[in-house]
């Protein structure tokens, strides 16, 4: 390896982030190879297929993981057909089996300054990325900032399915918030209304179907979050004081290059 300054290759060493491939197995059958970070492959597994609609409790199903083949297997009643030509923004492949029901999340007042807080505890617990550069990472949170599950990942929507299966695991239940470090999708907010997240807080930014699905289903969605700013792109209505609601204020013009600057 080596570092490329003032005009020369120089030797250097760092450390990279581990990935492999985990089997995942349904009644027996092959059904797809997740390119993931090792470790906590039964939480991995179990929300992959949960969020994919295979299972509604633990209850319904069996599972089991094989280390030393990185298989994770599970015999379920129901296996969802896929779901021909859609092509979703995750890192294994991006076929979806199947969907699983949205349902409108509960009202819930949250404090203003939380996603500050989300991203910071999040950020704390990285280690993994401070080490390498190289992952994302998503963190559930009650609604008072208390961190509950955290999971690093190669791949952004892996760090969710991992909060889904250990959710399940440790039985869990929302209202909740949510932390990641990447993009959100529409497979992301998904996701997080699945967990029954009423807040997502991302470093980055949102796409458009994102919004408005959060917009349908009453998820607050906060990105770009920076120290002393972020932007909210859906239920700002959420956000309030002890003291009662914010007052949305008249829309202006920003400073645009300020704001960029700021964004960066």
């Amino acid at each position: 390896m080596y570092r490329y300054q003032k005009g020369e290759l120089v030797p250097a060493e760092f450390p990279l982030p581990p990935e492999d491939e985990l089997e995942v197995v349904v009644n027996d059958r092959v059904l797809v190879r997740l390119a993931y970070t090792p470790g906590a492959e039964a939480a991995l597994g179990l929300g992959y297929l949960w969020n994919q609609g295979f299972f509604d409790r633990l209850d319904e199903v069996a599972w089991a993981y094989d280390p030393a083949r990185r298989r994770f297997c599970l015999q379920a009643s129901r296996v969802p057909e896929a779901e021909v030509g859609l092509r979703s923004s995750a890192c294994a492949s991006g076929l979806s089996y199947g969907r699983r029901p949205l349902r409108p999340l509960p009202e819930a007042a949250v404090d203003p300054e939380l996603p500050f807080l989300l991203l910071r505890r999040l950020q704390q617990a990285a280690r993994l990325y401070r080490r390498t550069r190289g992952v994302h990472a998503a963190a559930l949170f009650d609604l008072a900032g208390n961190l509950l599950l955290h999971f690093e990942d190669v791949g952004r929507h892996n760090a969710l399915d991992r909060l889904a299966g250990a959710a399940l695991l440790e039985g869990l239940n929302g209202p909740f918030a949510l932390a990641a470090t990447g993009r959100f999708s529409r497979e992301m907010a998904e996701k997080a209304i699945h967990l029954g997240a009423v807040v997502a807080a991302t470093r980055t930014g949102a796409t458009d179907r994102a919004v408005r699905l959060a917009r349908a289903f009453g998820l607050t969605v906060v990105a770009y979050v920076r120290p002393g700013s972020y932007r909210v792109y859906a239920h700002p209505e959420r956000l309030s004081r002890s003291s009662g609601r914010l007052t949305l204020a008249k829309t202006r013009s920003p400073n645009r290059s300020r704001t960029e600057a700021q964004e960066r």
